[in-house]
């Protein structure tokens, strides 16, 4: 069992900018790993870095961690325009991840933002939002990476046809997400080789995952 001053010992090489950025992100993931308001309240704290990388994986640790005591901070981070946009987005998603419908009006409301990707990420985090919803909770199967993702695998399991959902910029980002994440879990070469065409689409959201 983790005492408190452990935590706060872990919290303190966190937002210390002093640190090495690796001891840093060592802290973060121990927090993750730790769980609790103790180590959501650190992990808050250090939005006001300016590392934006750092941030990014501040606000992704909070998304994983699904604890609702994380929203606050999040909500408040994808409202700062002074934040980067690549901190913004990661909060909306991470408030997609956390799954909880007290936020579906605020994702709602800036996925119209004017930062393309923060508005793509919002309105993915309200798709996942809206299809918890109406299946009663996360997917029954767990993928194997053990991540919390934008958007439930699909369940089709043929590669090809994956492959030609992944690609179809036609289609509702929220299902090309899910023949993503249906093709990593799937995995092998051809999985793969699918999902490096990916990096050739318009959308740099859809890239960047």
């Amino acid at each position: 069992m983790v005492t408190e001053q452990e935590v706060d010992a872990i919290g303190q090489t966190l937002v210390d900018p002093q640190q090495p950025l690796q001891a840093r992100f060592r802290a973060l993931f121990t927090l993750r790993g730790l769980g609790g308001p103790g180590a959501i309240s650190w992990i808050s704290q250090a939005f006001s870095d300016d590392s934006a990388l750092l941030k990014h994986e501040l606000a992704y640790c909070l998304g994983q961690m699904q604890d609702v005591h994380a929203i606050p901070v999040l909500v408040d981070v994808l409202r700062d325009t002074r934040q980067e946009p690549m901190v913004r987005h990661e909060a909306g998603e991470a408030l997609g991840a956390i799954g909880k419908l007290e936020v579906l009006e605020i994702l709602k409301q800036y996925s119209t933002d004017p930062v393309v990707e923060v508005a793509e990420t919002c309105q993915l985090a309200v798709r996942r939002l809206e299809w918890l919803q109406q299946h009663g909770g996360e997917p029954a199967v767990v993928g194997p990476y053990l991540s919390v993702d934008p958007a439930p695998p699909a369940e089709e399991q043929d590669v090809g046809r994956l492959r030609e959902a992944l690609l179809d910029e036609a289609r509702p980002l929220f299902d090309r997400y899910r023949a993503m994440f249906a093709l990593r879990n799937t995995g092998g070469k051809e999985a793969a080789l699918a999902l490096a065409e990916g990096l050739r689409c318009g959308s740099a959201l859809f890239r960047h995952e």
